[in-house]
């Protein structure tokens, strides 16, 4: 089709959708999804291997095709003479039954638990722990983005877990799932940051002590120079945003908590508040040594990520 055919067709069809009703519209797309070809996880990954194909072995541009396992198409490197597929050492690797993680994918997009996911997609629970923890282990070690902006930040604590754990580490004692915690015992808590900018960009991290330079180490790289930092009335906040040359405002007395309408820190504690009540209900809590995890996992969600992007980010 020509370029002027297109347009004028395209122009064309808008208005009509636009005349029609929400009913209308709703049916058109139900029509068309109807029709398309059923997307997997091949045509979705394959085209990123195509943008540099190369062996993940040696790295070679030299080689053939070399079958097929199931419906996933094998290569063999004519450098190396091993053989590979389009998974082959990525987060993807080794993992079966590809025909199902978009099923599964969606069942994360919408934050179901383990138990519901693999129901759904017809999978052991073991398959599907599995699963989420490979499509997020590259997600909580690939960003980040940067903030600018108007910023809010601000820490908050969890309590340490060993979920899943058979034998607790040192002289630990087992607790009961929301039990009280002894706070003045060290290492019963976990240090967690959280900002956010008016543009829904998002930096976590789970610190290894709540101190001024870890908080600066997680956060001071990912802060655009000339930005506005809001925070509580902790000090660490002062020199972060003296070494960035931001306008800091501290928001500290229940009088001071917003500042010419616009600069409080609201937000960030509105998505602390959602996180926890997520983990602590929803997910009947999460070992610490998976929470960097389920911050990708947040994090992502909060941006707007789809199934299809989250494969993506696993397979890159």
């Amino acid at each position: 089709m020509r370029a002027k055919t297109f347009t004028y067709r395209l122009k064309y069809i808008t208005q009509l959708l636009l005349d029609m009703t929400p009913a209308q519209r709703e049916q058109v797309k139900l029509n068309i999804q109807s029709i398309q070809p059923e997307i997997t996880v091949g045509d979705i990954i394959q085209p990123i291997f195509d943008i540099s194909p190369q062996c993940p072995h040696c790295h070679s541009l030299h080689f053939n095709k070399w079958g097929k396992s199931g419906s996933v198409q094998r290569y063999r490197c004519k450098e190396c003479a091993k053989t590979f597929n389009i998974k082959t050492k990525t987060p993807l690797a080794k993992l079966h039954k590809c025909d199902l993680w978009l099923q599964y994918a969606e069942c994360m997009e919408l934050k179901l638990p383990l138990r519901q996911a693999a129901k759904i997609c017809n999978i052991n629970l073991k398959t599907a722990f599995l699963w989420r923890h490979r499509f997020l282990e590259a997600q909580s070690e690939q960003y980040k983005d940067k903030l600018s902006g108007i910023i809010e930040v601000d820490e908050f604590f969890l309590a340490y877990s060993e979920k899943g754990t058979k034998k607790l580490n040192g002289d630990r004692v087992a607790r009961k799932r929301g039990g009280e915690v002894d706070k003045r015992k060290r290492g019963e808590q976990v240090a967690v940051l959280l900002s956010i900018d008016r543009s829904k960009h998002m930096i976590d991290g789970v610190l290894a002590d709540d101190t001024a330079s870890e908080i600066s180490s997680h956060l001071e790289p990912y802060i655009v120079k000339d930005s506005i930092l809001c925070s509580d009335g902790a000090w660490a906040y002062v020199s972060i945003a003296e070494e960035t040359n931001c306008d800091h405002k501290r928001l500290i007395s229940n009088e001071n908590r917003v500042q010419d309408k616009i600069y409080h820190i609201q937000t960030v504690n509105g998505a602390v508040a959602h996180f926890k009540g997520w983990i602590d209900i929803k997910m009947r809590g999460v070992a610490t040594k998976y929470l960097p995890h389920y911050l990708a996992w947040f994090r992502e969600s909060y941006a707007g990520l789809n199934f299809q992007q989250m494969l993506v980010a696993a397979y890159r």
